[in-house]
């Protein structure tokens, strides 16, 4: 089958699958990798585009003889009337190794050894969404991945002169940033800390990497750009109502953010990762000045509400912290505020476009 017999139904019939499989059991399935490039944009998600026409003329990846621009070019045909998005395969910058390579080093120059599910390699992923080096429009889904972190790492170590394997093939520029740490160990410690403050959008006070956590089973929780969550939202595939609320949160955050810097006061997103369970927990936002962890939503409806409330209640047990507070686009009526303050957790709402109000939580006895 070939893709003049390409039909919209078929497409149609083959994003229901991807939304019902899961985007890793549908590549699974066909056998087909992770785009690079193209991707189908429908209802304001992301498809690997080969893998779904593959499904859709019911080719596996080894009997497709299409190329990315050809599947592209006939889906955005006329009687197909799809969009397909093309993200560049976006090169390394020099800041985005530095980083990379203090992980490394750190590491006695070794890969980490959980790879793309070490925390480090997780961390450095979530800091690198940020903007500062590319748009958040040119990130495509994996756009610095922890797989694709994880592989940068390997880059770097056998990059060493000390390593005695079978080198990567990390490129020019990697190979340079691995010679000036070992040149300049102290001046390059403290541009990765640079790096990472202009990443944050923090003014570092002290040019010296921070310790990690202590354990190796112990969770891990770290800064991470505000702006990351709204990039990683792209990829989710909650109902269209849902969809409304995670660009009004992200918006409300920003906005939010905003504010808070018109005072001096800094303001950036957790990530506690959970060893043992391999698993992410994503706080919305944290100000640094109070010391208050702060879950967001883009509603302030009543079960919106109660779920903010328990996913506050869970982060707080792993994020020192000052304050608990639930921020909403609105007044969310006072039996919601009772039941926040109730559990000690304060209400942040918007009163008119980027002003927000505040009911504190009773101090503690």
């Amino acid at each position: 089958m070939t893709l003049a017999a390409l039909t919209r139904e078929r497409v149609l019939a083959a994003l229901a699958e991807f939304d019902e499989l899961g985007r890793q059991a549908f590549l699974k399935k066909y056998k087909f990798s992770k785009a690079k490039s193209y991707y189908l944009e429908y209802d304001d998600r992301l498809y690997d585009s080969k893998a779904i026409v593959g499904c859709a003329l019911e080719l596996a990846a080894r009997n497709f003889s299409g190329g990315d621009k050809s599947v592209a070019h006939r889906l955005e045909q006329p009687d197909l009337g799809f969009t397909v998005r093309y993200f560049p395969v976006l090169a390394w910058t020099r800041e985005e190794i530095v980083l990379a390579c203090a992980v490394v080093e750190a590491n006695g120059w070794r890969q980490p050894t959980r790879h793309e599910h070490d925390w480090q390699v997780i961390e450095l992923s979530e800091l690198l969404q940020a903007p500062l080096f590319y748009p958040l429009d040119q990130h495509g889904p994996d756009f610095r991945s922890p797989a694709t972190v994880g592989r940068k790492t390997a880059d770097i170590a056998t990059s060493h002169p000390d390593y005695q394997g079978t080198k990567t093939r990390g490129g020019e520029l990697t190979v340079k940033v691995v010679q000036d740490f070992l040149a300049k160990p102290d001046e390059m410690r403290a541009e990765a800390v640079r790096v990472r403050a202009k990443l944050l959008g923090h003014v570092p006070t002290v040019a010296t990497v921070e310790p990690g956590p202590a354990g190796p089973g112990d969770p891990k929780v770290f800064d991470v750009p505000v702006e990351a969550h709204r990039a990683m939202s792209f990829m989710t595939r909650p109902r269209a109502d849902e969809r409304t609320a995670v660009r009004r949160e992200a918006q409300l955050m920003e906005r939010y953010r905003e504010w808070r810097h018109k005072d001096g006061c800094e303001v950036t997103g957790k990530v506690i990762v959970l060893p043992e369970r391999t698993i992410q927990l994503r706080i919305d936002l944290f100000d640094l000045d109070r010391a208050e962890l702060i879950e967001a939503k883009g509603s302030a409806g009543r079960d919106y509400v109660r779920t903010a409330l328990g996913q506050v209640l869970d982060y707080g047990r792993y994020v020192d912290h000052e304050k608990l507070a639930v921020m909403l686009p609105e007044h969310p009526g006072s039996d919601m505020v009772d039941l926040l303050l109730s559990c000690r957790i304060g209400c942040i709402y918007e009163t008119s476009k980027g002003k927000f109000e505040r009911v504190d939580a009773p101090a503690a006895d």
